[in-house]
């Protein structure tokens, strides 16, 4: 039986397929690689999310895993879901171990204190002055505490590069010991830039360093004489939208009475917006009336349309997008708009060069799974059909199409194999 390697490029989309190809060591597993373009993603197109769903098979009202962050509305920098504990369903690590399998997941987002055998969280001290080592054993199997001990001084707090450098001698580290099953390799660096200089802005630095953290892994694997046994698999999570203006739906809110500020801190809301950049959940406090706070947002989205696009009630999210959680209202923005926290700006729409925080970027993500570039799903290796191209296909049937390089079954996900992928 192959063991498969999944390989994350966060934000890869499909429209990169063709520089993979010219690329050193992606160019290596795109030779004879059968390509899945345009994956349908979830609601939000949020990386927490969508990589929850890429190892489910299932949608957010499933997972529970329906945002980056966890609800903290004073907080400079709210907590991340980091913990595979919140995740509501068996993934792919859970299969794989049932079945007897060894499995591997390497700075894979909601990870964190996962039961695989070799599990290195994607998590991050509060500040950067803090040592990451608390956290990290905390996340981390026991069988990693000597690699990550190896490797911390490669971290610069969330940042990246770093991280990814990290990421990739990590499972190095690992793969020196043995090669798991299945191993699970998440990298960000393109989404940060991405994040910096536009959708299709100047990546090439970016996807150079992400080749050759990949080009290390495979050199892992050739010292072990396990490529031509090995089942790869490279996707994309979501893609992203270029913005222009701000919406800082929360100042609004302020002003109409629903939250309450003191010195710039939020003492008491009876409605609260939680910004996931291109759209927003709306939580309600106990005693808030759900009828009278939908009414004022449908007046600020007529007041502001350029500004909101929709809003979705708890019930029209859930039927549309399979999306649910402990917020009353979804918000979606307007054409290159996104959304703050800010409960204190001086005014209600910005230019996102304007505002100073720590989110805004030229180009992000969070909007519906309909608009724009789509990521790509690529598998080469054995029983893979070699060098076909299916035009679309769902974020849902990633995890069951991973499994089934392992001859498992995933009866608890949402989406199905894509069985025309394999021989």
């Amino acid at each position: 039986m192959p063991k498969t390697l999944v390989i994350s490029i966060d934000a890869l989309i499909t429209a990169d397929v063709e520089r993979l190809r010219a690329l050193p060591n992606l160019g290596r597993l795109m030779r004879d690689a059968s390509v899945v373009k345009n994956i349908e993603c979830i609601y939000p197109t949020l990386t927490y999310p969508c990589h929850t769903t890429i190892v489910t098979g299932c949608y957010p009202d499933k997972t529970g895993i329906v945002h980056n962050e966890r609800l903290q509305p004073n907080a400079v920098k709210a907590e991340w879901n980091w913990w595979a504990k919140d995740i509501r369903v068996p993934t792919v690590i859970d299969y794989a171990r049932e079945a007897g399998k060894t499995t591997s997941t390497v700075t894979w987002p909601v990870m964190c204190g996962m039961n695989a055998d070799y599990n290195i969280g994607e998590i991050w001290a509060p500040t950067d002055r803090d040592d990451p080592a608390p956290y990290f054993a905390k996340a981390d199997s026991p069988k990693t505490h000597d690699i990550f001990e190896k490797n911390k001084h490669m971290l610069n707090w969330m940042r990246t590069p770093e991280m990814d450098e990290f990421a990739a001698q990590c499972a190095c580290d690992i793969l020196q010991i043995e090669q798991p099953d299945l191993m699970l390799i998440h990298f960000s660096y393109v989404d940060h830039q991405r994040h910096a200089v536009g959708v299709h802005g100047e990546l090439s630095h970016a996807f150079a360093f992400v080749d050759k953290q990949v080009g290390r892994v495979l050199d892992a694997l050739d010292k072990r004489n396990a490529f031509e046994d090995t089942v790869f698999i490279v996707l994309g999570d979501h893609g992203q939208l270029e913005l222009e203006r701000m919406f800082h739906i929360n100042t609004v809110l302020r002003d109409r009475g629903l939250i309450d500020v003191k010195d710039g801190v939020i003492t008491g809301w009876r409605a609260y917006s939680q910004s996931c950049s291109l759209s927003a959940h709306i939580h309600l406090a106990p005693d808030a009336d759900e009828k009278a706070v939908y009414q004022e947002l449908l007046s600020i989205k007529a007041e502001y349309p350029d500004m909101i696009e929709s809003v979705f009630t708890r019930e029209e999210a859930k039927r549309l997008y399979h999306l649910e959680g402990d917020f009353s209202f979804v918000l979606e923005a307007g054409d290159k708009v996104c959304f703050s926290k800010d409960v204190a700006s001086k005014s209600y729409v910005t230019a996102i060069n304007d505002f100073h925080e720590y989110k805004p970027s030229v180009s992000n993500h969070g909007h519906l799974p309909c608009k724009g570039d789509k990521p790509p799903f690529i598998m080469k290796g054995p029983g893979i059909k070699r060098n076909i191209e299916i035009s679309q296909g769902r974020l849902i049937d990633e995890a069951p199409t991973i499994l089934k390089t392992l001859a498992l079954q995933m009866p608890s996900a949402d989406g199905v194999s894509m069985d025309q992928l394999f021989e």
